[in-house]
C-alpha cells in the first residue's frame, strides 16, 4: 500500500515564476529549481555551494523537443555559472544537495551516472550530455544509501513539474488490471496501448498506414509521421518502441493515416470502446 509524502515548498521571491526550494520530510536531501534569469540571484546561498547532482532543462527551438543535461559539482552554484555561458538551451535548473553535507565527489558521481541512466531510459527528454557518465566504485552501504536518495530525489522533480526520470508506460511495465485497448482492420489487430496519465500510449509493434489523406488529416500527426520514420521510431511502417500522444484521437489518427474518433476506435479485447470503458 502506497503512503502519503509531506512535501513543503518555498516560493523565494513570492510568486510561481520566481525561485523555489522543495523539502520532503524527514529526509536530509533538498532541491531548488532556480530560472536561469536568476542564478545569480543564489550566489548567497550556502547550500549551493557545496556537493550535488543538477539538471539544466529547456526545449529544443526546432522541434519543441524538451531538453535535458544532467551534471554534477562540489560547487553546484559555481558550476551553474559557468554553464550560463557553456551552455544555451536551458532555461531552468533544479539541482539537489544534502543538507547535512553528508555527499562527497564520488557520491555525486554515482548519482549523476544513475540519473543519467534513468533519464535516458524513461525518453520523454532529449538528453544533452555527449558522454554516458562514470560510475565510482561504492561500498555496498553507500549505494544502498544513495538509492534512497534517488527514490526520495525522483519524487520531487516530478512536484516540480517535471517527468524527465518517469518512464511512458508501456507493456514491461504495464500494471495487471490495466485494460489494453486494440485498433483493427479488416478484423485484423494493428495497434495496441493504453490511456496514461499524458495522453495515450501506442505500443511498439504498432503497423501503421502507408497511406495519409491530406485532407483530414492534422497536418502536426503528418509531420510527426515524417519525424518518427526520420527516428527510425517507425521502420518498414512498424513503430519500433512505444509512442506518446496527446489523446487517443491523436494516437489513432497517427495509426490509420485518417482522422477517426479515437474514444470509439481503441477497444478491449472484448469489444468495449474506450469511451464506453470510461463511462463505467
Amino acid at each position: 500500500m502506497a503512503h502519503g509524502k509531506k512535501i513543503t515548498l518555498f516560493l523565494m521571491d513570492g510568486n510561481p515564476n520566481g525561485r523555489w526550494t522543495c523539502e520532503l520530510s524527514n529526509w536530509t536531501g533538498k532541491a531548488y529549481k532556480i530560472p536561469r534569469t536568476l542564478l545569480k540571484e543564489c550566489a548567497s546561498r550556502p547550500d549551493l555551494k557545496q556537493a550535488g547532482v543538477y539538471f539544466l532543462l529547456g526545449r529544443s527551438d526546432e522541434s519543441g523537443q524538451p531538453l535535458a543535461y544532467i551534471g554534477e559539482a562540489e560547487n553546484v552554484f559555481d558550476r551553474l555559472c559557468q554553464h550560463l555561458d557553456g551552455k544555451d538551451f536551458w532555461n531552468e535548473v533544479i539541482t539537489f544537495t544534502s543538507k547535512d553535507k553528508n555527499l562527497n565527489k564520488a557520491h555525486v558521481k554515482y548519482l549523476e551516472n544513475k540519473f543519467h541512466e534513468l533519464a535516458s531510459g524513461a525518453k520523454r527528454y532529449q538528453v544533452q550530455n555527449s558522454v554516458v557518465p562514470s560510475k565510482p566504485a561504492l561500498s555496498e552501504p553507500e549505494q544502498a544509501e544513495l538509492e534512497e536518495f534517488i527514490e526520495h530525489a525522483l519524487v520531487l522533480v516530478n512536484a516540480l513539474g517535471h517527468r524527465l526520470f518517469e518512464p511512458m508506460v508501456s507493456v514491461s511495465n504495464k500494471k495487471d488490471n490495466e485494460a489494453t485497448f486494440y485498433l483493427t482492420k479488416a478484423k485484423k489487430t494493428i495497434a495496441s496501448g493504453i490511456p496514461t496519465p499524458d495522453g495515450f500510449a501506442v505500443f511498439a509493434g504498432a503497423s501503421i498506414s502507408e497511406k495519409v489523406s491530406a485532407k483530414s488529416l492534422n497536418k502536426g500527426i503528418i509531420a510527426l509521421r515524417d519525424k518518427y520514420i526520420a527516428e527510425q521510431k517507425v521502420v518498414d511502417w512498424i513503430t519500433t518502441e512505444d509512442l506518446l500522444f496527446s489523446s487517443s484521437s491523436s494516437a489513432a489518427d497517427f495509426v490509420f493515416g485518417y482522422s477517426v474518433p479515437g474514444p470509439v476506435q481503441w477497444k478491449t479485447a472484448d469489444g468495449t470502446s474506450l469511451k464506453d470503458f470510461e463511462s463505467k
